[in-house]
């Protein structure tokens, strides 16, 4: 990948470059940015450039032997690790010996796909929904094995770590000694999502590289002439994105048709509010199907909606980046959602997503926060 295909952030770009070219290239090196905001195209950009062949001044020239391999992420010295566990296809084998590149080929036709993809689309392309993907310690045992060996054709070695803090506590130790001294010529390439996950001991012995979230013209701009988006679609997604590209990519090829997530979301509203209790345990009895990851997005897209709702309250709807039959909800729903409850909504659907994290039964998880929600709603009935 080129930094001509990474969507916005010329400025982070240009200081990637100007450090390749003055021989400042950090050993360990951690992007850190919110999800979709582009920190891992990012990290695959920069990787290209090191190993380029015929580096040009703003770019890698993407058409030597090296940018052609790293175009079908096959480029021999650069390795890709990332969190793991046991699927369906490894159910004979110990959970503690899978690795990443147990699950290469699926990573791999996600990344041709586009680099821009969430956390759930991963999971779900490997096949993981309902158990916690971890980087264990003979992952850390494959880096070290890895780097022990000569680089095949490029100066430098390149390991690139996405999520870093899915790193298991007690494997940490094999790989800190490394990641502090590597071998002559290896790059680290850390990506990550939350910094406060991330151990301390890692942060520490890395250089922080931020990827700051995407701003509305970036994405309105990258949907147009990079994706081909109708310029009046391009920048109706752009305000609904809030800066995740990974999400603006979604909402441009689900095309005008209504979110899943907001029938789901209308439909559990309209029953908390008539406390229509045979068909809310129902509802709650399918949403415990489906995959914790989508558990978390779906409560996220509550939460989005709440925020739109108290926003319309106070009369301030030019922030309320929503079209059609969402933003027709929230106008509606918006006087059920207001300064004597949305405090208590907010909290409740932060406490839903903390415990759906650590393994909460989720049929218990959602009646609670069903009758909670009807609750909350019961005072404002006409």
């Amino acid at each position: 990948m080129q930094f001509k295909d990474v969507v916005g952030h010329q400025a982070l770009k240009n200081q990637l470059i100007y450090n390749v070219h003055n021989n400042r290239i950090s050993h360990a090196q951690l992007f850190l940015g919110p999800e979709g905001s582009g920190g891992l195209p990012m990290a695959l950009a920069f990787a290209q450039y090191i190993q380029c062949r015929d580096k040009k001044p703003e770019d890698a020239c993407g058409v030597c032997p090296s940018c052609l391999k790293h175009k079908k992420f096959e480029h021999p010295d650069l390795h890709f690790f990332f969190p793991v566990a046991r699927t369906k296809a490894f159910e004979n084998t110990d959970h503690e010996k899978i690795t990443s590149k147990d699950f290469y080929r699926p990573w791999r036709e996600l990344l041709l796909t586009t680099p821009y993809f969430k956390y759930n689309h991963f999971l779900e392309k490997i096949g993981i929904e309902n158990k916690q993907p971890l980087i264990n310690a003979n992952s850390c045992n494959e880096i070290i094995k890895t780097l022990g060996l000569k680089s095949f054709e490029s100066e430098y070695k390149i390991v690139l770590i996405w999520l870093i803090e899915g790193l298991y506590h007690s494997a940490a130790p094999k790989l800190l000694k490394i990641l502090e001294e590597p071998p002559e010529k290896t790059v680290f390439l850390l990506v990550s999502h939350n910094q406060e996950k991330i151990l301390s001991t890692i942060r520490s012995r890395t250089q922080l590289v931020k990827v700051p979230r995407l701003n509305e013209e970036e994405v309105r701009q990258a949907l147009t002439e990079q994706y081909g988006c109708e310029p009046g679609r391009a920048k109706q997604i752009s305000l609904l994105c809030e800066g995740d590209f990974a999400e603006a990519l979604r909402l441009a090829l689900a095309g005008n048709e209504p979110l899943a997530d907001f029938d789901t979301f209308r439909y559990w509203m309209r029953l908390c509010y008539r406390k229509n209790v045979p068909e809310l345990l129902k509802w709650v009895d399918s949403i415990s199907k489906a995959g914790r990851e989508k558990q978390k997005s779906f409560l996220q897209y509550g939460l989005k909606m709440f925020r739109f709702c108290l926003l319309s309250n106070y009369k301030a709807s030019p922030l309320v980046h929503m079209e059609g039959e969402e933003k027709d909800f929230i106008h509606a729903f918006s006087p059920f959602v207001n300064h004597l409850n949305g405090l208590q909504i907010v909290e409740a659907f932060n406490d839903g997503l903390y415990h759906i994290e650590r393994n909460a039964n989720p049929k218990i998880l959602f009646t609670d926060l069903s009758f909670n929600l009807a609750r909350l709603f019961a005072p404002f009935k006409k």
